[in-house]
């Protein structure tokens, strides 16, 4: 994790791969610090002269470089010193956030540590190290430990692999890096960034649903008595059942269904061409933090939620009421990639199954056209409330004014610029 990070030699497919360029590649960028840089090629330009005439004693040069060279690769080895090195590193963060790791680093060994510096190894393009010279390492005695801290940024959403530490050091003169690898791998899921919403004004009802959802909590409103049970730990003492306790002499609690709540589904449009330009690319990115808004702020009410998302594959979570928190939805929008083929046909029927039970539908589109048009009559028909809101800089492919399958629900108009800032919709 850190430091400059290293290229991926499969991109560069302009220069060779063979295991020769590897190895130069790394003494020329990984062990040669800018100072040893300096020194090679003042090497090499002694070198190349000393071959022209013996009458200047030239080469002396090369060799006197050659010779510092052979010696601090020689000291640095054998002053190496290998630490035990353990980073604390969260599973989740937030795209734009900098993450700070606490890095737990000891020395089991007798000899002292001196002129340390950790960096991270083989740090993804997308994350970033604060310090990306590295941080260096107080002298550490035999059997010492310390405690020191690495920033990372991260600027974009996913799943990312950070693949441990590196332990450096350029003594004795720093122009030789010996290098340590502390392989140790830890995932991240980096959360969209979003701007949590202050008011959601959604077009919402009550619908039957029959039996209740078992797994829902007692929150809210219309729940019926339907009997008791023996009671297990975790429940209130409030639904204790004190007649049935005594007549049976052990703890029994009552048991409620709720047959009646507000069910919302949040639909998002992942369909991209197979070349997307770059402002259909910042409208996805936008569409996708605009719902992690919205169900942020749909968290926070007594509803359940059905998320829909048609990637790759079809993603389809309730949460809500204690079905699931709010970071199972974040969980599928920091993977989520786009979809190439029109995904609309693939969600009509996981949405047709649930559709009857939902009241109210909020639809995140990067686009309005025939397909979608479609896709919202049937929404509507299914007796569900439309909320549609449009991300897109400039005007859609189908004018919306007036469609016939909005009805009086109107849609709002987002250019991506908006996302970042809106606190209501």
């Amino acid at each position: 994790m850190g430091g400059k990070p290293t290229p991926d030699l499969n991109e560069c497919r302009f220069l060779p791969q063979g295991p020769i360029y590897r190895f130069l590649r790394h003494v020329f960028v990984d062990r040669l610090t800018d100072s040893g840089r300096v020194m090679f090629w003042a090497g090499v330009l002694a070198m190349g002269a000393g071959q022209g005439t013996l009458v200047i004693q030239i080469y002396l040069v090369f060799c006197a470089i050659a010779a510092m060279f052979i010696v601090s690769i020689a000291m640095a080895r054998r002053a190496r010193v290998r630490l035990k090195i353990h980073a604390d590193v969260p599973d989740r963060t937030t795209a734009g956030a900098t993450l700070k790791l606490p890095i737990q680093v000891s020395n089991p060994e007798r000899r002292t540590a001196v002129d340390v510096i950790l960096r991270d190894y083989s740090l993804p393009r997308d994350i970033r190290a604060v310090d990306e010279a590295g941080t260096a390492v107080p002298p550490l005695a035999g059997g010492d430990a310390t405690l020191i801290t690495r920033s990372l940024e991260f600027t974009r959403r996913g799943h990312f692999v950070l693949h441990g530490i590196r332990q450096e050091t350029v003594f004795p003169w720093g122009i030789w890096r010996d290098l340590v690898v502390h392989a140790e791998e830890h995932g991240v899921l980096v959360y969209p960034r979003f701007h949590p919403l202050i008011a959601l004004d959604i077009p919402a009802g009550r619908r039957y649903q029959p039996g209740g959802i078992a797994l829902s909590s007692s929150l809210g409103d219309s729940i019926e008595f339907v009997g008791t049970r023996e009671f297990r730990d975790g429940d209130p003492v409030r639904a204790i059942h004190w007649r049935t306790w005594a007549r049976l002499g052990k703890p029994a609690v009552k048991e409620f269904q709720e047959e009646y709540f507000c069910r919302v589904a949040l639909l998002l449009d992942t369909f991209l061409p197979a070349k997307p330009t770059k402002a259909e690319r910042e409208a996805f990115e936008a569409a996708i933090s605009l719902s992690a808004a919205i169900a942020d702020c749909l968290s926070r009410e007594e509803y359940v939620i059905d998320i829909f998302a048609a990637g790759p594959e079809i993603y389809y979570l309730q949460s809500g009421r204690s079905l699931a928190y709010l970071e199972n939805v974040l969980d599928i929008l920091a993977c989520l990639e786009p979809c190439h083929e029109p995904p609309f046909e693939k969600v009509a029927p996981v949405l047709a199954e649930n559709l009857a039970s939902v009241t109210t539908t909020i639809v995140v589109l990067l686009d309005w056209d025939a397909h979608r048009d479609e896709m919202v009559r049937v929404i509507r028909d299914y007796g569900s409330a439309v909320k549609v809101i449009l991300v897109r800089d400039g005007a859609p492919t189908h004018d919306f004014a007036g469609a016939a399958s909005l009805g009086a629900a109107p849609l709002t108009h987002l250019r991506v610029s908006d996302v970042a800032g809106v606190e209501s919709l």
